[in-house]
């Protein structure tokens, strides 16, 4: 299987909802890796545009090149280890948590994207796989992959992950 279809995440099925969990080590040390994840002047680089405020309580709106800006909300901050948001999508609140902790080559961080629809989940995957992808080369100071051709392949391969399930 080429890389560029290879996926990284694993979808889970729970009582509220499909999950997509994506687990990756980092060459860079924990305080790195969190900034990299919650300073906005880094997250536009790999993810997208991002203002307002990352504390417990706070909204922050992410601003995705296609138009869509949702507007999240802080449930827990726990600098430098863990960041928990809802994100809404449609009538639900889908639930993000970035955990990120210490190990012996740099850090890991665990993405899990929770309370997605099975119709959801293809997409979502297929997004937060190449945004962990295009971290990678964020971290590593190398070129990002391509978002689009990247979106477009891993959401076909999510897809049919979701329908062998």
């Amino acid at each position: 299987m080429s890389e560029l279809t290879q996926v990284l995440g694993r979808i889970e099925r729970a009582a509220d909802g499909v999950a997509v969990v994506f687990e990756r080590q980092y060459a860079t040390g924990r305080d790195d890796l969190w900034q990299a994840c919650t300073d906005p002047g880094r997250l536009v680089r790999w993810f997208a545009p991002v203002s307002g405020e990352l504390r417990p309580g706070g909204e922050f709106t992410i601003h995705f090149g296609d138009g869509d800006t949702p507007l999240c909300r802080v449930v827990s901050c726990d600098a430098p280890e863990r960041l928990v948001w809802e994100w809404p999508i449609g009538d639900v609140a889908t639930l993000v948590t970035a955990e990120i902790a210490a190990d012996a080559d740099g850090s890991r961080l665990v993405l899990r994207h929770a309370r997605l629809t099975p119709g959801q989940v293809a997409g979502y995957a297929a997004g937060w796989d190449a945004y962990v992808r295009s971290l990678d080369a964020h971290v590593d100071g190398t070129e990002p992959p391509d978002w689009e051709a990247m979106w477009t392949a891993l959401q076909a391969r999510y897809a049919e992950a979701v329908h062998e399930r």
